[in-house]
């Protein structure tokens, strides 16, 4: 099986260095002619080029997140198999009993995923958002819990169907579109990621504010009120959201 990895970016050229690509190529020793890093434009590709004397392709896609994961959907050609990182990644956590331990042979999850979401027939798989092994499992799960966007493997699928709108959220729409599409999403419930939410210069984190972040949840929730609602369990300034696992 062969897959890339895709990396959207911006404003970040020296701390994806420092994390992600860290995890990816000192700890994990990936390949770095299979990383892609997508950046917003002939500006950022300038202070990204540094990265290709590392083997690793740069490419100058859109801004915003949502259509730079669109711009990503449609990059590559149907039916290839792609694994997405956030930027600012610093590392996937695996659980062993009662606590965690860096994932180091990420090959070998990134297979299992791809294997899955073929065996499940569904072209979507993820990881867990917390790392902490109270809220992790040994299990792979096929029903609908978040694919949380700092990790996760698709399938290339063209359909417009599946393309994100909303800027915010984009990772619960995300798995609720590929939910909707194919019956199942697969996460690995034993992995998760470990970064640092809502932080750190760059990225997202420039653009933010409580009110786009709350009225992506409020549309999410309006939209599939059968798959969605907030979850009033979790303090946030943001409103916060909870999938309905039950979904079928």
């Amino acid at each position: 099986m062969k897959y890339r990895i895709a990396i959207p970016s911006y404003k970040r050229p020296e701390a994806i260095r420092k994390r992600t690509l860290n995890y990816l190529i000192d700890i994990c020793n990936i390949d770095t002619k299979i990383i892609d890093v997508f950046v917003a434009n002939k500006k950022e590709y300038e202070d990204y080029k540094y990265l290709k004397e590392l083997g690793i392709n740069i490419i100058i896609g859109v801004k915003l997140l949502h259509k730079q994961r669109n711009f990503i959907q449609n990059f590559y050609n149907e039916g290839s198999f792609i694994m997405q990182f956030d930027d600012d990644i610093d590392s996937l956590k695996i659980k062993k009993g009662k606590k965690t331990e860096v994932l180091k042979d990420l090959d070998s999850i990134i297979r299992i995923g791809f294997n899955e979401c073929l065996k499940h027939k569904t072209k979507l798989f993820g990881v867990g958002a917390v790392d902490n092994h109270f809220f992790m499992d040994n299990k792979i799960s096929t029903n609908l819990k978040l694919c949380v966007g700092a990790c996760f493997g698709i399938i290339i699928d063209n359909d417009i169907s599946l393309s994100l709108i909303l800027e915010e959220k984009e990772d619960y729409e995300r798995t609720i579109k590929y939910f909707i599409k194919f019956g199942k999403v697969v996460r690995l419930n034993m992995i998760a990621t470990k970064t640092t939410y809502y932080s750190g210069a760059g990225g997202m984190v420039d653009n933010r504010t409580e009110e786009e972040q709350n009225k992506s949840a409020l549309y999410l929730c309006k939209k599939y009120p059968d798959l969605i609602k907030i979850n009033p369990h979790r303090k946030s300034k943001y409103l916060e959201l909870r999938l309905i696992h039950s979904a079928k």
